[in-house]
């Protein structure tokens, strides 16, 4: 495939030779990490098993990883795997996490759980959200290591599995197991510069008093911060008559696909990750517009309407500030009975708003019953402080980008879930990996130039820590 980049240019500096030998080694690491399909798995969700089976065996494998390239392990009852080296009243933490999102399989040009290199660019489930950052940095950390640069602080690498649903592997290593909060900390789990803003992000489902004979009951949706982007159902109503409202559909609404087979209707839209819903199209949605024209039903109608922007502008729902321009709500799963229509939407607003403003906006704009299902709240870190300069000093001297700004962004990164922790990397600026998409990808170079900013970021993290505060 040719996703038309052209290659990130990165300086010739010493962290590029004290990366090189490594290199291969990590590629390798990658390759043989995306090949562990690690998505939540209920089915296999036992006490020692968490998240499930796949899941387990990636932190399984990246502690014996960890214990080859000389780390201590601790493997926090299995939500976390702990890699650290060295001792000291500080705590350096870096956080990735080798949980990825539920793949469609027969919407990937490649296989996604099987590394691809295609025109010098890698494809795979996690490949840059978040196991090929994970990968980069902790070889960078080797690289490090056998350059005795660290030390002087502890060290902790922690490898999570299950930040892409409720990111309970750090609230148990937080909460349960009462490990301290780091002194500093970063994650590669987002985008350059670095992040020092992030949005709350919460969810709720929204419930509906919606009956009717004609439509089967159904379930669809994945997850939460993926838009929906296939929905089907079985419907009872005159074939010539859905046919000429599919025609009608369609033209106004090319941005969907829409099959109609055996009595049943399948829509198919765009995936994207739900931080921006509005980037994605979603076939839930057209499907309740579609089964609200069918049927006469206003309520399927005024549903869409609501939530079709992604930003709520139609119930009032839309709250901006100085560093966030929108608020987003993206609906993942919806769920229909017979009786009952519940939405389940991921909403994301900047931290100067309350979850309770939201929630009775909702409540009150759109005709809803809504249940509040969890969350957190995001965060606003000073971009002048010497922690954060000191990250992006790093990263403009390694690429000449003197022009990119730090960000406050709608998406989620493992750094909130911790204290004095940002988000540093691994998406360079006006690239799109498509994570949470179909065939998610990461350059090989960009890899490789991940692997050269982290070891000047965390060399120069490490004086920083060691000076007297």
């Amino acid at each position: 495939m040719n996703e038309n980049i052209k290659d990130i240019n990165v300086n010739k500096t010493a962290y590029q030779d004290l990366i090189k030998p490594y290199e291969k080694e990590a590629l390798k690491t990658l390759q043989e990490l995306i090949q562990i399909p690690s998505v939540h798995d209920e089915k296999t969700i036992t006490a020692d098993k968490p998240f499930g089976q796949e899941v387990e065996n990636a932190l399984s494998y990246i502690a014996k990883k960890g214990e080859e390239l000389g780390f201590h392990v601790d493997r926090c009852d299995n939500y976390v795997t702990e890699l650290s080296f060295g001792e000291g009243d500080k705590t350096f933490d870096i956080y990735a996490h080798l949980d990825v999102v539920p793949v469609k399989e027969k919407n990937w040009v490649h296989q996604p759980f099987s590394l691809t290199i295609d025109n010098d660019i890698m494809y795979g489930r996690g490949v840059s959200d978040d196991k090929g950052p994970a990968i980069a940095c902790l070889y960078a950390v080797k690289a490090l290591m056998d350059k005795k640069r660290l030390g002087g602080y502890k060290l902790r690498f922690l490898f999570g599995g299950n930040e892409e649903r409720d990111s309970l592997c750090l609230e148990h290593y937080f909460h349960v197991l009462k490990k301290g909060y780091p002194t500093i900390g970063f994650s590669p789990d987002a985008d350059y510069p670095l992040i020092y803003g992030e949005k709350s992000i919460y969810s709720y489902k929204a419930s509906y008093d919606i009956a009717s004979d004609h439509i089967k009951p159904f379930q669809i949706g994945d997850a939460l911060n993926i838009v929906l982007a296939e929905a089907k159902c079985e419907v009872q109503a005159d074939k010539k008559l859905v046919e000429e409202l599919l025609d009608k559909y369609t033209k106004k609404h090319p941005e969907v696909k829409i099959k109609y087979f055996d009595n049943t209707l399948e829509f198919i839209g765009v995936p994207y990750h739900g931080s921006m819903p509005y980037n994605g199209v979603n076939a839930g949605l057209h499907m309740l517009n579609f089964l609200g024209h069918l049927f006469d039903i206003k309520l399927l109608r005024d549903i869409y309407d609501d939530y079709k922007d992604g930003k709520g502008e139609a119930f009032k729902g839309n709250y901006r500030d100085e560093y966030f321009d929108c608020t987003t709500y993206n609906v993942g799963k919806i769920a229909f009975d017979g009786k009952h229509l519940v939405l389940f939407v991921n909403t994301r607003f900047s931290p100067a708003f309350n979850i309770d403003t939201v929630i009775k906006n909702v409540t009150l704009n759109t005709g809803s019953e809504v249940e509040l299902l969890g969350g957190s709240i995001g965060f606003i870190a000073d971009p002048k402080s010497e922690f954060i300069q000191t990250m992006l000093k790093s990263y403009q001297e390694e690429t000449g980008d003197y022009e990119s700004k730090p960000l406050a962004i709608g998406g989620g990164t493992y750094s909130r879930e911790s204290k004095n922790t940002v988000a540093f990397g691994a998406q360079f600026p006006n690239r799109d990996y498509k994570m949470h998409g179909d065939d998610e990808f990461f350059p090989v170079s960009d890899f490789f130039a991940n692997m050269q900013i982290y070891a000047h970021a965390i060399d120069a993290l490490s004086e920083y820590l060691r000076k007297d505060k």
